[in-house]
Formats: C-alpha cells, sequence, structure tokens
C-alpha cells in the first residue's frame, strides 16, 4: 500500500477507547523502516461544512459525493492521526481485518496533504513524513 490507498479496518479501536469499523487513508509511503501515517473519514456531517475542499482551520477536507470511490459526501479528518506499522498492516489485511477499497487520483491525495499542511495541528515529524 502506498499513500492515497483508502482502506477499510474491521473493529478498529480508536484512541477514545471506542470500537467501530472505518475508511482510513494513508499519507505517506513509506521507507521500509518507517510506519504508515494514516487519518480516517467519515460520512457524518455534524458541524462540518458540506463545501467541497480544504478546511484545515477545522481539521477536514470534504470530498462530495461519488467523487473518487466515496458514494457519500466524506469527510477526511486531521484532529488524529493513526501510525501503523507495515508489518501490522500487512498481518491485519492477511486476516482480512483491513481490506484495501481504493487508491485516490494523484490531484485528491496531493490537495488533502496540502490541506494537511495547513493544518495548526500537525507536527513537524508527521509534515516530514508525508511531504518527500
Amino acid at each position: 500500500m502506498k499513500r492515497g490507498t483508502v482502506y477499510f479496518h474491521r473493529g478498529c479501536r480508536f484512541h477514545d477507547g471506542e470500537i467501530g469499523n472505518k475508511l482510513f487513508i494513508i499519507l505517506n509511503t513509506p521507507r521500509p523502516d518507517e510506519y504508515f501515517l494514516t487519518c480516517k473519514t467519515t460520512s457524518q456531517q455534524k458541524w462540518r461544512s458540506d463545501t467541497e475542499g480544504c478546511h484545515s482551520a477545522d481539521n477536514y477536507y470534504a470530498i462530495r459525493e461519488n467523487d473518487e470511490f466515496f458514494i457519500e459526501r466524506s469527510w477526511v479528518q486531521f484532529h488524529e492521526y493513526y501510525l501503523r506499522s507495515q508489518e501490522l498492516i500487512q498481518r491485519f489485511i492477511n486476516r482480512g481485518i483491513i481490506i484495501k477499497k481504493a487508491e485516490l487520483r494523484e490531484q485528491t491525495i496531493r490537495a488533502i496533504i496540502n490541506c494537511v499542511n495547513k493544518s495548526d495541528d500537525i507536527s513537524p515529524l508527521y509534515q516530514s513524513m508525508i511531504n518527500r
């Protein structure tokens, strides 16, 4: 898997301890000794704008429905990042816990990464991982 890959994680444990099924997007193409940096998506609008594109001040990027592989309007969330080792990802793929769903067009993943870079919540380490 590489930057721009969308995968479905069955039974993911989130930072708050909740467990659920979620789509994630890989933000980097790691070197062999590095981790995948991922962020989750949601189709729940809640307080988010439905305007497509970058909303870096609010830590998300909105993708319109029927764009790429998303059938519903979706929001790529930047308030939490998930690091996954390449070994863990492969083990989860082999067990059917992680399923590759799609690869985003280069233009789309580049727009998401540009938006992440504008966010105040991205650490310099994570920026270095996604900007190679």
